[in-house]
């Protein structure tokens, strides 16, 4: 299914696929960032466009496609991937950062709201994971492989972790929880050097992509 699209066809196709089947879980993991970091005003309309209706229009159809299986069963879970690019305001990343910001909100309001209900909503705290979104092979310290990552998010449901003050949400990885305590304890969420460590990191992958794709379409060239 192309999120992208929204299709009302496409969420009939998935109402009828659902349609009396007793779903407990539903995990929210669809999502889409910048193909490189990018000031806002040269962000293309496309790409705006789909981070939005995907990370969140489509996030919130699913979800209320769901729910009523959910409620009829008064239990179940919704599992919301978040980000730090959520967390922090993120320059060169501002749409998606703004769209993670606005999923945390949204599923909080959502697990208060559902709690009497007996359905657990719960929200993710994320660094970066080795994926095709982040682009990043390797795993680290503070970058884990899949596996290990998703073995912490399904063994620490409902705990908060490293996210100090922020209900039904968590930072189940070990090295992200950490972060996550230290940015909210003594950083800042929005602190403005918190906030100009980002800018300037985020400028330097933006040049260095912009320079790649430079000597790629140069060699491109000579090759033909």
């Amino acid at each position: 299914m192309d999120f992208s699209a929204n299709l009302d066809s496409d969420y009939d196709k998935l109402a009828a696929l659902i349609k009396d089947k007793d779903i407990a879980v539903l995990i929210n993991n669809v999502g889409q960032s910048h193909s490189i970091p990018v000031p806002f005003v040269e962000t293309p309309e496309s790409e705006m466009n789909n981070i939005i209706t995907i990370n969140c229009t489509a996030t919130l159809r699913v979800t209320k496609l769901v729910l009523p299986t959910l409620l009829a069963r008064k239990c179940g879970l919704v599992l919301t991937m978040g980000s730090f690019g959520g967390l922090l305001p993120t320059p060169l990343l501002a749409t998606y950062s703004g769209s993670k910001a606005f999923l945390q909100q949204w599923s909080n309001a959502l697990a208060s709201e559902l709690e009497p209900s007996g359905i657990t909503v719960h929200f993710i705290h994320s660094y970066l994971v080795t994926s095709a979104m982040s682009k990043i092979r390797r795993s680290s310290l503070f970058v884990p492989s899949e596996k290990p990552f998703v073995r912490s998010v399904l063994s620490k449901i409902g705990r908060r972790g490293g996210s100090i003050g922020y209900a039904y949400s968590g930072s189940p990885y070990w090295s992200h929880g950490l972060m996550m305590a230290v940015i909210i304890s003594v950083l800042g969420v929005y602190s403005e050097w918190l906030a100009g460590i980002n800018r300037n990191m985020h400028v330097d992958i933006r040049r260095r992509a912009l320079a790649k794709a430079e000597r790629e379409k140069a060699k491109g060239k000579k090759e033909s």
